[in-house]
């Protein structure tokens, strides 16, 4: 059964290839001519070794020919494309097989793809210096706290003692320290104090200025007292004089409203 259209077409070169295997398979397989009996001194025959001879130069001259039909079959180098050195043009893929044309084109970015990659890179890493930056100045912020007012004033405190030379027969002498525990000076006070009568006056008053309301007397400072230093004190004495012999001990001290310490 014939197979041929079942088989691939052959090159060429695969043809005569098949062709000398077949011609040197018959050459051996052809039958041995008969020696013949030569008489001594006479020299061999001439017919073998010229079928010899034709069937080695009738392969060499195949072999010529195969090799001058395979060079020749090869495709021609394939100019070069002028437009390829044009700039921002990149050169077409090579073929399989077909040599690289140049290291350095392929390798060498375009102009513009250089500005782009150079732009790219300048801009990420602003970005991450100002997003490096952004981040330490948030962790380094102190946390805000409740702003403290140096050198506020604090409420002045008093304090009072009386005293008499004569057992309270004649009157007695009180006398009351205001103070300023304060980091800062505290200008202007007032003090109060409550005498048990109203027909016991208040008499020789030194760093003050009295005024009577009943049983009540006020007392406003006078420009050496007004401003009292911060951690500092004013003093303000006066004479108490009547019925002073009996209950006639204050009943209230307050300075600025708040109440006097009492010994």
């Amino acid at each position: 059964m014939n197979d041929t259209g079942t088989r691939g077409r052959r090159s060429l070169s695969v043809v005569v290839l098949d062709g000398m295997l077949r011609l040197y398979s018959i050459l051996q397989s052809g039958p041995t001519p008969t020696p013949k009996v030569r008489e001594p001194g006479r020299r061999r025959a001439f017919g073998r070794w010229a079928l010899v001879t034709a069937a080695v130069v009738a392969l060499a001259g195949t072999a010529l020919l195969v090799v001058i039909l395979v060079r020749g079959s090869g495709d021609p180098a394939a100019p070069p494309d002028p437009a390829a050195a044009l700039p921002g043009r990149s050169a077409p893929p090579a073929a399989a097989g077909s040599p690289v044309v140049s290291a350095a084109t392929s390798a060498s970015p375009s102009p513009s793809a250089s500005a782009s990659a150079s732009a790219s890179v300048s801009v990420s890493a602003k970005v991450s210096a100002r997003s490096s930056l952004g981040v330490a100045a948030t962790a380094t912020r102190p946390a805000a706290s409740a702003p403290v007012t140096e050198g506020a004033a604090a409420p002045l405190t008093a304090s009072y003692r009386t005293s008499s030379v004569t057992g309270g027969l004649l009157g007695y002498k009180m006398t009351v320290t205001v103070a300023n525990p304060g980091a800062a000076a505290k200008d202007g006070w007032a003090l109060t104090v409550t005498l048990p009568r109203p027909t016991l006056m208040v008499s020789s008053v030194n760093g003050a200025t009295a005024t009577q309301d009943g049983s009540t007397w006020t007392f406003v400072p006078d420009s050496s007292t007004s401003a009292v230093p911060a951690g500092g004190s004013a003093v303000i004495s006066f004479g108490v004089t009547g019925a002073t012999l009996i209950d006639a001990a204050p009943k209230a001290c307050t300075i600025d409203g708040n109440t006097c310490a009492s010994p």
